[in-house]
């Protein structure tokens, strides 16, 4: 066997021992990694929906809303847009405090998650927390400060939310600034909508 040959043998080893064994960590971590951001999607819902204790899990396909309890899987219709998932927040008396969704939107660095809390009475924004971002460190991931995303509590579907006017933007992350804003705007009056129709 010649010097060239055994060095491609060695190579395809090694290259196959390497795919089996990330191949191994996928499958032992994906579990895992499911699970925590559940947990952080379940900790966020509470954050942006003050005094809720529990949450049902409304799932709206275009003009079908199903209410699911876990206790009854109900069939929605095919659909090519993907579901929008409505969190009813439920405070210790089983009265609904309000709904979360999670929208999103592309900032400088990719795609930015935020989970928006309404108050289903008065159809005003009453929590903003960021699950995802890949912004810049330092400057556009201080979309996750608080003094930011408090800037939109009390607003509603009527209010524009004008970056300069109505949020005042991240010196330096526009972009980034403008990714939040563009997240919290796009689906807050389909989810509304969507909540009236399921209750």
């Amino acid at each position: 066997m010649n010097e060239s040959t055994r060095m491609i043998l060695v190579l395809t080893l090694i290259a196959m021992i390497s795919g089996a064994s990330l191949s191994l960590v996928y499958g032992l971590t994906e579990g895992i990694i499911r699970d925590n951001l559940a947990r952080e999607l379940h900790a966020s819902i509470f954050q942006v929906l003050p005094g809720a204790v529990d949450v049902t899990v409304i799932e709206a396909s275009g003009s079908l809303f199903v209410e699911d309890d876990e206790s009854s899987l109900k069939n929605i219709d095919d659909s090519d847009d993907e579901p929008l998932l409505l969190y009813k927040g439920l405070d210790a008396d089983g009265e609904s405090v309000g709904f979360a969704y999670v929208a999103e939107e592309t900032g400088y660095g990719g795609i930015i998650k935020v989970m928006v809390g309404v108050d289903d009475e008065t159809e005003q924004i009453i929590g903003v927390i960021i699950l995802e971002h890949a912004e810049t460190p330092g400057i556009g991931n201080k979309i996750e400060d608080e003094s930011f995303r408090n800037q939109f509590i009390g607003k509603t579907v009527t209010d524009p939310i004008a970056l300069g006017k109505d949020i005042q933007g991240i010196t330096g992350a526009t972009v980034s600034s403008r990714g939040v804003i563009h997240a919290v705007q796009k689906d807050l009056e389909k989810a509304i909508q969507a909540y009236k129709e399921a209750n």
